[in-house]
């Protein structure tokens, strides 16, 4: 498992009096708003904005990834809200409800909101989420960190090999996510108008690479304590259930706070690349802005490729264990490989014979396929193997007299195999895993392309599945008959499948051509830099 080293710099803790935006940070992850009441109409000062600024949109801690980033309000709190953990909440109010009807006067000058165009509108909104949103999310990380990490009744049923896997380096994420959040702060405070935060976000992915590359290597270690501690340990359950049902946590649970960095670094991502889209391109907030887009992309695939190569070692060491060879025997265990499907298929041995056929178990990796007979106790004889750039797959259309279905011709090394699957989407994701590496999507000519909608998020589960966070949207490579889609995402050109359930079919041509021109520009604009 890949560990990188803390960083030197400790985060300082936060500052209480520069702004009343922390009293946001000790509240619960979902608050729920009250009736809104009418406000007094007040020219507010620039220099006294700021505290009104509490989190539009408190973190969703669900075990599903966030929606998509959503327009950013502004907040109005009235002066003198307590901190506790408890805070009243208003509604959030966009630009054309603030007080004093859209502008705030401040040291002589007056500041207009309603000045602004509306794509200048909108470039702001995303600015504000950035801070919001990392208010909220910092308020979600107190939460879980000085009542879960930090309680004696949990701490003193854990080993300390369970609590470094339960809760890994979650302390190290909120000092680094407060500091961040501080230099937000001081950026809107400096100018409440015009204030930029890719320079900041960029300064800062060095620091959320030793932070959050471990945490989220850490993953599949924090689900396995988490669920064995849950069934063998009943006072540990016991423990857990009283302290989720304390109000801070407003009945989430702790599974909700421990997902929340997996989430953050993707939704900073995507508020990014929004602000990317919106900026003109050659100013120095357009260019900060793709340096953190690209600093964001290489973060986000440290943290994969870590996840991916401890995964992929864990199950080499235990396939190896598995194994034996009929055939030369090949070595399992190498850094570079990677599980790309597995599974079982049918080999017909002749064209019109059920007699004449057998069961196979393929594992195809990255650069080698093994394909065995699988044994009693989860074991396998390896038959044949075969480097991945010696196999081509097609589709069978044969019509045999047996009308045999789902059917695809492998060709390896020296001989071809008629294989046959159960359902439809397996024969498809087999061909598209076997033709890899598939062809780079040309935007600026994909207008042909279906495009379907995320409406629910989708957790991938196996190695050519792709995850998706509710409103990612896909370009359609082919549809299976018992409904699975093959698609690419626009926002990152990752290609995997989905159930169709999850998705919706973009009918508009308008809304699709609009989709292909973001993609287009994120992907010309992150290439000129």
């Amino acid at each position: 498992m890949l560990l990188l080293s803390s960083t030197s710099n400790t985060a300082r803790p936060p500052r209480t009096s520069r702004s009343c935006a922390r009293l946001a940070l000790m509240s619960p992850p979902c608050v729920r708003t009250s009736p809104r009441l009418p406000l007094p109409q007040l020219h507010l000062r620039a220099d006294l904005f700021l505290p009104y600024l509490l989190s539009s949109k408190p973190t969703h801690c669900s075990t599903q990834a966030p929606s998509p980033v959503s327009k950013a309000c502004l907040s109005l709190s009235p002066p003198g809200v307590n901190a506790g953990l408890h805070p009243h909440v208003y509604p959030p109010l966009s630009h054309s409800q603030l007080p004093c009807g859209g502008s705030c006067r401040g040291s002589g000058t007056v500041l207009k909101l309603e000045e602004l165009s509306e794509d200048e509108t909108r470039l702001q909104e995303v600015r504000f989420e950035v801070v919001t949103s990392e208010a909220s999310y910092c308020r979600s990380l107190d939460i879980v960190v000085e009542h879960f990490v930090k309680s004696k009744q949990l701490g003193a049923l854990l080993t300390t090999q369970d609590r470094n896997w339960l809760f890994s380096r979650l302390a190290d994420v909120r000092a680094i996510s407060h500091s961040f959040l501080s230099k937000l702060e001081e950026r809107v405070e400096s100018d409440i108008m015009n204030f930029t935060v890719c320079d900041i976000i960029a300064r800062h992915c060095q620091r959320f690479k030793m932070v959050y590359v471990p945490y989220l290597t850490n993953q599949s270690y924090q689900d396995t304590t988490y669920q064995r501690l849950m069934n063998e340990n009943p006072g540990f359950k016991r423990i857990v259930e009283k302290l989720e049902r304390s109000p801070v946590c407003q009945r989430l649970p702790l599974r909700s706070f421990l997902v929340l960095p997996f989430q953050r670094i993707t939704r900073i991502k995507l508020l990014v690349q929004n602000i990317v889209k919106r900026t003109t391109p050659g100013t120095p907030e357009a260019t900060q802005a793709i340096k953190s887009l690209k600093l964001l992309e290489k973060l986000i695939q440290e943290s994969n490729d870590s996840i991916t190569q401890m995964k992929s070692i864990e199950s080499l060491v235990s396939l190896s264990a598995k194994v034996d060879f009929e055939c030369r025997t090949l070595p399992l265990i190498s850094q570079s490989r990677r599980l790309v499907r597995e599974g079982p298929v049918t080999e017909l041995m002749d064209f019109s014979r059920k007699d004449r056929e057998r069961n196979i178990y393929l594992h195809l990796f990255n650069d080698y396929l093994l394909v065995s007979l699988q044994k009693e106790g989860g074991r396998f004889t390896v038959i044949d193997h075969s480097p991945v750039s010696d196999l081509r797959a097609e589709n069978c259309r044969v019509k045999l007299h047996s009308l045999q279905k789902n059917l695809f011709r492998l060709h390896m090394s020296n001989e071809a195999l008629l294989l046959r699957t159960d359902t439809q989407s397996d024969k498809l994701r087999w061909i598209s895993a076997l033709s890899r590496p598939h062809p780079e999507i040309d935007f600026s000519a994909a207008q042909d392309f279906p495009q379907m909608q995320c409406i629910r998020a989708f957790v991938a589960q196996q190695p050519d599945e792709l995850s998706l966070e509710k409103a990612d949207v896909i370009l359609v490579h082919q549809q299976s008959s018992d409904h699975w889609v093959e698609g690419t995402r626009l926002s990152d050109r990752h290609r995997g499948w989905v159930p169709e359930s999850h998705l919706e079919t973009i009918s508009n041509s308008r809304v699709r051509q609009r989709n292909l021109s973001d993609a287009l520009k994120l992907t010309t604009a992150t290439a000129a830099v």
